[in-house]
């Protein structure tokens, strides 16, 4: 047998790395991050405690390539209308997208408010999420302005607290939380 090529490593160095990512959110959205311990996340990777150090300092910066995992996707989401909103049928869109993302990915969206409420967490929440939302509310800040909207900004805040309201009770109440029905009446309040 040959030796592996060093883009053979660099792909296992990868598919390792997104197992630990994969069994760190598992386990940090069961049972959130101070009751998990590296042990843990390595059991559920079937990776040694010591091979869990070579990709990730310390449990903290485990947290750090799972919360930014997630940062990326919607980043990907929200590059599909950087052009802005340029009517109604592209409001609906990024907002019937910004759910088909939470819905993909339950668990990440359950550790991120769960991040989001303790206060050791805030500076990595502020570094990884800060400069997202900025932008982010800044597309709809613009789509209100071009509306007319008297207080755009406002506007633009009083969307994306709704829209950290409705996320909320779909994750604490799952399939018996009218989703659709929700997203139908905000769509209609908001465009």
């Amino acid at each position: 047998m040959s030796p592996r090529t060093l883009e053979q490593n660099l792909e296992l160095r990868k598919h390792k790395e997104e197992l630990i990512i994969s069994a760190a959110l598992k386990l940090f959205s069961e049972n959130g991050f101070l009751g998990t311990s590296m042990q843990n996340i390595s059991k559920e990777a079937g990776v040694s405690k010591g091979n869990l150090y070579n990709y990730f300092e310390s449990k903290d910066d485990l947290l750090r390539g799972v919360l930014k995992q997630g940062v990326n996707e919607f980043t990907v989401l929200l590059g599909s209308y950087s052009g802005g909103l340029n009517n109604t049928e592209d409001f609906e869109k990024a907002i019937r997208g910004n759910f088909k993302l939470l819905k993909s990915n339950n668990k990440y969206w359950k550790l991120y408010f769960n991040i989001l409420t303790q206060p050791q967490s805030q500076l990595l929440f502020q570094e990884l999420f800060a400069p997202f939302l900025a932008e982010y509310l800044r597309i709809f800040e613009s789509y209100f302005k071009v509306k007319g909207d008297a207080n755009p900004h406002v506007t633009s805040m009083l969307l994306g607290s709704t829209l950290d309201g409705i996320s909320l009770g779909y994750l604490m109440m799952g399939d018996l939380y009218p989703l659709d029905n929700v997203l139908d009446e905000l769509i209609e309040k908001f465009k």
